[in-house]
Parts: C-alpha cells; sequence; structure tokens
C-alpha cells in the first residue's frame, strides 16, 4: 500500500499537510506503507530545498501541470492525495492527512492489504 501526495512549495496548504504526514510516515512505514510526494515544482534548487526535511521519497519533473503524472492522475488543485494498493488501485481519495491515516488503520485492521 502507498500513499501518493501532489503538491509544491507555492502550495499554502502543502506545507502543514505533508508536516502531518512526516510525522505519522514512521508507524505507516512500519505497517509497510510508502509515502511517495510528486512535486508540482518547476525549479530545482526550490524543490530540493523544500523537500529536505521529508523522510518519504519526493519527486518532481519540473513540468508543473505538464507532468505526465499530473495529467494521468488528473490533477487539478494541490495537495491531492491518493492511497493506493498493493498493486496501485486506487483505494481512497482522502481530503487530508488524518482522514488517510484513519483509513491506513482501517485497511490494516480489516485485514484488505
Amino acid at each position: 500500500m502507498s500513499a501518493l501526495i501532489f503538491g509544491s512549495s507555492w502550495c499554502s496548504a502543502c506545507p502543514e499537510e505533508l508536516l502531518q504526514i512526516s510525522g505519522l510516515y514512521s508507524k505507516w512505514k512500519e505497517q509497510g506503507v510508502e509515502v511517495v510526494f510528486v512535486s508540482l515544482d518547476t525549479d530545482a534548487e526550490v524543490f530540493k530545498k523544500f523537500v529536505d526535511r521529508f523522510p518519504f521519497i519526493s519527486i518532481s519533473d519540473y513540468k508543473k501541470w505538464e507532468s505526465p503524472a499530473v495529467k494521468n492522475y488528473h490533477i487539478f488543485e494541490t495537495p491531492t492525495i491518493f492511497l493506493l494498493d498493493k498493486n496501485r488501485k486506487i483505494i481512497l481519495r482522502p481530503n487530508d492527512a488524518k482522514q488517510l491515516d484513519s483509513w491506513i488503520d482501517f485497511y490494516l485492521i480489516k485485514g484488505n492489504q
């Protein structure tokens, strides 16, 4: 299972959400959940400085809204969060880190891995 987050350094709500996710990351990682942050940033230095504080995988192709990943997932706002099962099928599009945490707990407790 994995959490996929789309966001950027220029998104006003992203830093708070990503810090909350950072706080939950070790708990999720112990349960086999990986977090991948896909940034819409266009400047490599800004991106690196922004994600330096996060413990999870962070990537950017510096194409902003033109990124194939952004287009494939139909992203039109940031942050956008998805919970994916082990086959990368979208299970949920939670509103925030708190809802994501609740669903990860529910999904793992129910044994739906």
